[in-house]
Order: C-alpha cells, then sequence, then structure tokens
C-alpha cells in the first residue's frame, strides 16, 4: 500500500520561512516571494471556425463585453446568438438586435448565495444556498451574495425568480442539438470566424471528462486512478491552446470533454473523493497518459511517441487481459492495404517527398520496442504509379499503428504473397488498444479487481511519481 498524500509546498515550510526571514531582515528586502499560484479554473475550446453561435442561459447569468468590461445584460436567461461579422460580434437576444461589439461577448455565471429571503422586515427563509429553493409566492424582498460584493434587490415580483436551484448552465447548440455545460462561455473572433470556450473549475470539468474516459462500471478505486490521471493530465497541459484563448480542447488531442450532459455520479464521486490529487514528478504534474488496454505490456515512452519521460516506463500489465481488446485480427487486401497507406502516410511524409504507393511489394518489420511486443520500425516497400521503387520507414510504435489502421502496435504479421505482384493481403493478429503508454484503463480495473487501491494503481503505472494535493 501507497503512503499518505503529500500536500503541496508543505515539505518546503522551513525553507520557505527561512527564505520569508532572509528578505524582510536582508538589507534592501522586501516582505515578497514568488508564489506557484495553481489554477482553479480549465478554458475548454468547445468550437472553433464557425460562423454563428447560438445558445440559452439557465440560472444566474449576465452577459459582458469582455473587452471593454460593458454589461450588455444584467439578466442573461434567454435565447442568445453571436454571429461573425467584419471582425466584430453582432448579438442578438430572442430575436431582437442587441448591438455589435469588438467582445470578446461572454456569459459569466454570478453564483449567488442566498442569506435571507425578507417580507415586511421579517426574515422568512435563511439559507446559504439556492439549491433545491423551489418556493414560490409573495412580494418579497430579498439578499443575496455574488462573490465578495453584497447586492440587496428590492421588490422583487415574484420568489419563483429565485427558483433556479443554483446550478449555472450553458446550452449550446452544436450539430442541430443542444449540449448543456457548466460555468461560463465565451466567444471571441479569430480571423474570420468565432471561437467558443467553455470556462469552468477544474474539478467540474472532470465530472465531464472521468465517465467519457472511463466506463462507469468499472470498480470505484479504477474510477478514482482515472480521475487523478486525468487531472494530473490536465495541469500538465493548461495553455496548450494558449495563442486561441483556451487551454484545451473537449476531444482526443487532450481529453474527451462531455460537459454537463455527459456526467456520472458514479464518476462525479470518484472525482470528488480525490478532489485536488494529482501526480508529480520532480515536483510538477505530469502529462499521466492512458490507454484503453495495454495488451498485457506498457511501453517507454521513445519507444511509442519521441521523448523519453522517465515517469512512463514499460510494465507487464498482469491484470489487463480482457475480451474486449484481446485476441484481435484484421485483414486487408492489397487494395485496401495500398489505399490505407497512401492515406496515412501523407501525415507523415513530407509532400515534397511523397509519392503514392500503386502497389505494395513488402512490409517489413525492423525492430520491436523495449517489451519485445510491439513493433517500432515498419519498413514499406512498393512502386508508384510510374513503375519506380519506393521505400518508406515507419517510425514510431504510434504512427506503425495508425499508418496500419490497427487498434495497437502490439501484433504480428501473416503476408499473403503473389509471385509477380508481390503482396497480395495481410492478415494482422493482435492485442491491445491505444498508445500503450501509462495506466491502462482495462488493467487498472483488473488491479481493482484484485482489491488494490487507486494509489497502488497509479504507482504502478508511473514510475518515480508521488500523489501531492493542491
Amino acid at each position: 500500500m501507497v503512503g499518505g498524500i503529500k500536500t503541496k509546498y508543505r515539505c518546503a515550510g522551513f525553507w520557505m520561512l527561512a527564505a520569508f526571514l532572509l528578505v524582510v531582515l536582508w538589507p534592501g528586502g522586501s516582505a515578497w516571494c514568488d508564489v506557484q499560484v495553481v489554477p482553479q479554473t480549465v478554458r475548454v475550446g468547445l468550437m472553433q471556425n464557425t460562423p454563428q453561435v447560438s445558445f440559452v442561459l439557465q440560472g444566474a447569468y449576465k452577459v459582458i463585453n469582455v473587452n471593454t468590461g460593458q454589461v450588455i445584460a444584467e439578466d442573461g436567461e434567454g435565447q442568445w446568438t453571436v454571429e461573425y461579422a467584419a471582425g466584430l460580434c453582432r448579438v442578438t437576444k430572442d430575436g431582437q438586435d442587441v448591438g455589435l461589439y469588438n467582445g470578446p461577448i461572454k456569459a459569466e455565471g454570478l453564483n449567488a448565495s442566498v442569506k435571507a429571503i425578507l417580507s415586511g422586515g421579517d426574515i422568512l427563509l435563511q439559507k446559504e444556498s439556492l439549491a433545491g429553493l423551489t418556493v414560490q409566492g409573495g412580494d418579497v424582498h430579498y439578499i443575496y451574495e455574488n462573490q465578495a460584493n453584497c447586492y440587496a434587490l428590492a421588490e422583487k415580483d415574484r420568489l419563483k425568480q429565485l427558483s433556479w436551484g443554483g446550478l449555472n448552465i450553458v446550452g449550446l447548440e452544436e450539430g442541430g442539438q443542444v449540449k448543456r455545460y457548466r460555468g461560463n462561455l465565451e466567444i471571441r473572433t479569430s480571423e474570420n470566424y468565432l471561437t467558443v470556450i467553455n470556462e469552468l473549475p477544474i474539478e467540474q470539468y472532470l465530472y465531464g471528462v472521468v465517465p467519457a474516459e472511463m466506463p462507469v462500471s468499472f470498480p470505484s478505486e479504477a474510477l478514482k486512478a482515472q480521475a487523478v490521471v486525468a487531472r494530473s493530465y490536465l495541469h500538465a497541459q493548461l495553455g496548450s491552446y494558449a495563442s486561441f484563448g483556451f487551454d484545451v480542447l473537449d476531444n482526443q488531442s487532450n481529453q474527451v470533454y462531455q460537459g454537463y450532459d455527459g456526467e456520472n455520479p458514479v464518476a462525479s464521486g470518484a472525482v470528488d473523493a480525490t478532489s485536488g490529487m494529482v501526480l508529480a514528478y520532480c515536483g510538477q504534474p505530469i502529462a499521466a497518459f492512458f490507454h484503453s488496454s495495454s495488451g498485457g505490456f506498457t511501453e517507454n515512452s521513445e519507444d511509442v511517441w519521441f521523448e523519453t519521460l522517465n515517469f512512463i516506463r514499460s510494465k507487464e500489465d498482469p491484470y489487463d487481459n480482457n475480451g474486449k481488446h484481446y485476441d484481435w485480427s484484421v485483414t486487408y487486401s492489397t487494395g485496401e492495404l495500398v489505399a490505407l497507406i497512401n492515406q496515412q502516410l501523407k501525415k507523415y511524409i513530407p509532400s515534397s517527398e511523397f509519392i503514392e504507393l500503386a502497389s505494395i511489394t513488402d512490409l517489413k518489420e525492423l525492430e520491436r520496442t523495449a517489451s519485445g511486443q510491439r513493433v517500432k520500425i515498419l519498413l514499406i516497400e512498393g512502386i508508384d504509379a510510374g513503375g519506380s521503387p519506393r521505400v518508406y520507414t515507419i517510425a514510431n510504435a504510434d504512427r506503425v499503428r495508425n499508418v496500419l489502421g490497427l487498434r495497437s502496435a502490439l501484433f504480428t504479421m501473416q503476408k499473403q504473397t503473389d509471385p509477380d505482384e508481390g503482396i497480395s493481403g495481410v492478415t494482422f493478429n493482435g492485442s491491445g488498444s491505444g498508445h500503450g503508454l501509462g495506466m491502462s484503463q482495462y488493467g487498472a480495473a483488473g488491479w481493482a479487481g484484485q482489491g488494490y487501491s487507486f494509489q497502488d494503481i497509479l504507482q504502478y503505472y508511473y514510475t518515480g511519481v508521488e500523489l501531492i494535493k493542491y
């Protein structure tokens, strides 16, 4: 079993105090030191290169022009549309033109907390949160607290105006459907289009990530491990798309994020149970890569991608075995293989060097990964349309699996050959799904099924890490 969880900077307390005293007592010093600020929110890129955005707001929102601070609407509830208009944002609400703004346009949740509801000087209700408040009727005065500022609002018509349940939700129209998200929505211009960003607390973001990345039917300790891994990966990726105005994308380029509609109470419980916990190496959160199934072995980072990461090392994965991703088989005819490889090679070979293959004469495995299980380097031999021989070398393992359109690079080949034309077909037999780095999700479920804790699981898959809490 793994020991206790370290709190960030707890162990450095003595040295922080010493540094503080040195700064204060040293002549010319000042009582200030550089303290790392841990981000509490994340900005998720939901849509890019879209000419128009439509959304509805449920809860306590105001709509503002971020650039100027101008409040466009104190009460944001209703149907909103933002359209790109020659570098500006054209805003309409409920079909009525609101105006042109240089943006960004932001729907900002007020995070109201009711302190007291009064009528005729008498307190009708004292409540710290609006959650679950559904009382109706009566002319009232009420007082609520918005962040650090207190506001008193008098002569509101009906108490039902407070009956929104405590959640701020944005309903964003995407592909003819409305997808709901917690937190704020920001829309900014980018070249000739709009970019849509969801800004929300990191823990609430994880509510929409964990069930999208791991089946909620998996054991609770596996789900907790996934929550820590997702949180660690996020912290390592924050700011990756800063030039676009957001931190991460909502898809597999980072992590799949499905927003409020994708949440599940079981997965949310795993997030809450591990709140603030991240994996760190040399004091920094790690990019805690994960994949579906290892096929029995994980790999060194440099064998699958290119960079050597000391916390991503090859491990035997004894509890990964499962009926979904083991012993798969894929067969391609020569025509299918040529079409697939030509399509995929364009992603990795510079256009100035790439000439399409008319046929493939051979596939040769040149090197395997450190575990000996995955194909690390593949040689593709073929002939182009002009009859000239062409040879392409593919490395590393993740590129090999992608070029061949396989679930995993853990495979063997059975080639069918034609004496005149070379390969007439290939059958690939393999196991596993994904790149094979870091934590296997099916492996985590297997470890949890054997009674291991989420701490044990994480310490096994990631080498030399510590579990800290921000």
